[in-house]
């Protein structure tokens, strides 16, 4: 972890190489359990995005620490912050409740006039410690076949899933629906479920066809997507589309190899037999009463 930031820009993980890029340094991990020693491949990762929240979020706490120092300056001179000692106290208490107090020293001193003041400034080693930190993570693998684009490549991958179960375990933003049975509830979620399997196999199938695109992203792009419909004459009706760019033009074309690859199943399923009740894939759940 301790490898110069500038050291990274030789070894790139995606095409990416501004703010939002991603590199790795290859390296060793040592893993000792009840005597025995294994070495497996490990990649120090900078990323890009995450180096830039972790310094906005640490320079908004830096403001927020300024601020709560400038209050206790301000309160000087009245009870309990008549002398250096009750000052520096105060201070030293926003300096550990703040997240980045550790970044920040304070002092409480007299002037010639013999005046309680307080001062503090930022510790720049301290914060240069920090930042040399900023967006670096370790990933361990023992599949040597992987290389440092893969490794990267499927450790994101783990956020497809875990937003998947994010989704299904929180409230779904719909138009409420008031069920009373308890089979009809069931309906509705066996129903949400297939929604999200079809969320999450679309965002799959066009990532295999070469375009990295979220479901959220597909969406977006074919909701500016229009067809004008002409009806002619002779009663002919001309359908067509409205002019795309190269990534509408993309998408379009490879949801059209994922239609295209879609089969009816060769052998029909079994239906109930023919009567008043519509024909069924499944067997009936117990109870109905089917005619013969």
């Amino acid at each position: 972890m301790a490898i110069p930031e500038r050291q990274f820009y030789a070894h790139p993980l995606t095409e990416e190489c501004g703010p939002g890029g991603y590199w790795g340094r290859p390296c060793q991990v040592v893993f000792e359990h009840e005597g025995r020693q294994v070495i497996h491949r490990g990649l120090v990762v900078l990323s890009g995005p995450m180096r830039t929240a972790l310094r906005q979020t640490r320079a908004a706490h830096l403001r927020a620490l300024r601020q709560a120092l400038s209050e206790v300056q301000a309160k000087i001179g009245r009870p309990r912050y008549r002398t250096v000692e009750a000052v520096q106290k105060r201070a030293n208490t926003q300096l550990k409740k703040s997240s980045v107090g550790k970044l920040v020293r304070a002092e409480a001193y007299t002037d010639g006039e013999g005046q309680v003041c307080l001062r503090w400034w930022v510790d720049r080693y301290a914060l240069w410690q920090a930042m040399q930190r900023d967006g670096r993570y370790l990933l361990v693998t023992n599949d040597r076949s992987l290389s440092p684009q893969r490794m990267l490549a499927l450790y994101r991958q783990k956020d497809g899933v875990e937003k998947r179960f994010t989704v299904s375990k929180s409230d779904l933003p719909v138009s409420p629906i008031y069920l009373h049975k308890d089979e009809r509830i069931e309906a509705m979620l066996l129903i949400n479920m297939l929604a999200l399997l079809a969320y999450s196999l679309l965002e799959r199938q066009v990532r295999r066809g070469g375009l990295q695109m979220t479901t959220r992203r597909i969406i977006e792009k074919l909701e500016s997507l229009d067809v004008i419909e002409t009806l002619c004459r002779d009663g002919s009706c001309l359908h067509r589309l409205v002019p795309v760019d190269e990534e509408q033009a993309a998408l379009l074309e490879i949801l059209a190899h994922i239609l295209a690859e879609l089969r009816l199943p060769r052998r029909p399923h079994p239906l109930l037999p023919a009567g008043d009740n519509p024909p069924l894939a499944l067997s009936p759940p117990k109870g109905w009463q089917v005619s013969a």
